[in-house]
């Protein structure tokens, strides 16, 4: 009698359905037709920050065509740079098109997780948002597609509690409360309160804004798509493409700015920084221009692409001021000069970039965590911005040094995706091994290279910037232009990792490998079938 074996197919979860959850799984249904993998979201809903993030004004500063999925372009975009329910939509469709929402549990967030040695898998503990209820789940594979902007920073101004007005921040927007006709405090300047101090202004009856440091402000002209333009992107795909590719070059060239290696890289800076303070000073007002235009080199902070934020400065409802915050008060808030009395204050103050993960509690080999790991190590890092040594079968898409300052996130979030499919999922599924982890020396050698060249970049020239942690040590940015980045992620360097376990199947070829086996094999059957005659 003949007796079929089962083999076990690997089980994988995922954190998070933000941009990177969603590529992440579309991949894995489309290119290896896996299903056995579950995501949990603790949000009520996909979509990551273009989920959580509703202030009014918020959208992107990356062109739409070029922020959007390779596998699943969009030729309707309405303009140039989409707002937030467009991009949400984009997300949404994407999610069904391919089939990815039944594999999400929404309302779960994952508190911790601990790699099991003996058994040679990972224990996740989770909960009910809404319920508390706690449980647990097991998988082979771990990935965590969290993102860093997700988490607001908690208000460290002094006498907080005591404030008896309202009070929220930008990426968690209370629409329950109206701002029309009241005193509104917007504290923080970057790119989110760019975006939505011009709507501030339109509804309420007094606006202050305190700028803690200044900005580079660019302009950002928001140009309409045509039906014309729709039209051929709809039907003739090699157009979308082909624009597609123009955006995502032109964009990348943009990396020089950010060094200073070349006399070319150091003229594009001047450049850019003289048509950046020539715009400045033609569209603010001419009382804020000495604390509005930085002397920190431009690039050094994220750059800000104007929303229509300075025209909003010359409303005679609005005053931007830098005067320092000493405290809340009952009614408002204390600065270095008097006291203010505010209706609303809006907390646009960022995001715990350098806490990634937080607050999962991640345990490795040898009862490790991963905050553990990093503080010996100086700082977060993780090998090619993907995996961690000592924390087998776990990947990190959006990890360390995996932002491109200069271009798409969506972009190298697919090259994270791609990367982690070519390396974990698809030998695993095939057997060539069944757990890998990346060694020690080849994580510190990745690092330190990236490191040495982020030392010579804009970053490190001095201002205060979310780029560094608390010891100085950037581990949010990519230092090279993102071809680089993919060229890096194009194959996995099997040396660089400790393999284990597995039916014994040969390991992945390298695609080029591949055609000149088959060129070879080829050739070879030709000669002996020459030789046969």
């Amino acid at each position: 009698m003949h007796t079929s074996v089962k083999s076990h197919e690997p089980r994988a979860i995922v954190i998070g359905s933000g941009v990177a959850g969603i590529a992440l799984a579309a991949r894995l249904r489309s290119t290896l037709g896996f299903k056995n993998f579950i995501i949990y979201e603790r949000e009520a809903e996909l979509g990551g920050t273009w989920f959580l993030n509703t202030y009014p004004g918020v959208g992107c500063d990356v062109d739409s065509h070029l922020y959007s999925f390779s596998f699943n372009l969009n030729p309707n975009w309405s303009q140039r740079f989409a707002n937030q329910p467009e991009i949400l939509e984009y997300l949404q469709s994407t999610a069904t098109k391919f089939g990815i929402r039944p594999h999400i549990r929404f309302g779960i967030e994952v508190i911790e997780a601990s790699w099991n040695e003996s058994r040679q898998l990972w224990q996740v503990q989770l909960r009910n948002v809404s319920s508390g209820h706690i449980f647990s789940r097991e998988a082979e594979i771990l990935v965590s597609c969290v993102g860093s902007i997700s988490i607001p920073k908690d208000c460290s101004i002094p006498n907080y509690e005591q404030y008896t007005g309202k009070i929220w921040h930008s990426a968690r927007w209370d629409h329950t409360e109206s701002i029309a006709g009241k005193s509104v405090a917007v504290i923080g300047n970057g790119c989110s309160a760019a975006q939505l101090v011009p709507h501030v202004v339109r509804d309420a009856a007094k606006v202050v804004q305190f700028q803690r440091s200044p900005q580079w402000i660019n302009a950002r002209p928001n140009s309409q798509f045509s039906k014309l333009q729709k039209f051929l992107f709809r039907h003739l795909p090699f157009v979308m493409r082909l624009y597609r590719f123009t955006l995502w070059k032109r964009t990348d060239s943009l990396h020089q700015l950010y060094t200073s290696t070349s006399p070319s890289a150091v003229q594009a800076r001047v450049e850019a920084t003289r048509e950046a303070v020539s715009y400045m000073e033609e569209t603010a007002p001419k009382k804020y221009h000495d604390i509005l235009i930085p002397k920190f080199p431009l690039g050094c902070k994220r750059r800000i692409f104007d929303p229509g934020y300075l025209e909003a400065l010359h409303s005679p409802k609005i005053e931007l001021t830098s005067e320092p915050i000493v405290a809340f008060t009952e009614k408002g808030l204390k600065t270095s000069k008097r006291d203010l009395n505010f209706d609303v204050v809006v907390l646009s103050t960022g995001f715990k970039i350098q806490e990634f993960l937080s607050p999962i509690k991640l345990t490795g080999k040898s009862n490790i965590t991963l905050n553990e790991h990093w503080a010996s190590t100086s700082g977060a890092q993780a090998y090619k911005a993907t995996f961690v040594t000592g924390f087998p079968n776990f990947g990190i898409i959006f990890g360390p040094n995996a932002f491109p300052a200069h271009n798409s996130v969506i972009y190298t979030n697919e090259v994270q995706v791609e990367y982690v499919i070519k390396s974990l999922f698809r030998p695993i599924i095939k057997g060539s091994f069944s757990v890998l982890e990346v060694k020690e020396a080849a994580e510190h050698r990745d690092a330190t290279d990236i490191q040495n060249q982020l030392q010579k970049m804009v970053w490190s020239s001095g201002c205060s910037n979310w780029n560094l942690d608390a010891s100085g040590r950037n581990t949010t940015n990519y230092h090279d232009e993102t071809w680089k980045f993919w060229y890096r992620l194009w194959w996995p360097a099997w040396e660089d990792f400790d393999l284990s376990g597995g039916k014994g199947a040969s390991l992945p070829w390298r695609p080029e490998w591949k055609i000149a086996g088959t060129a070879i094999a080829l050739a070879a059957s030709i000669i002996s079938a020459f030789h046969s005659f």
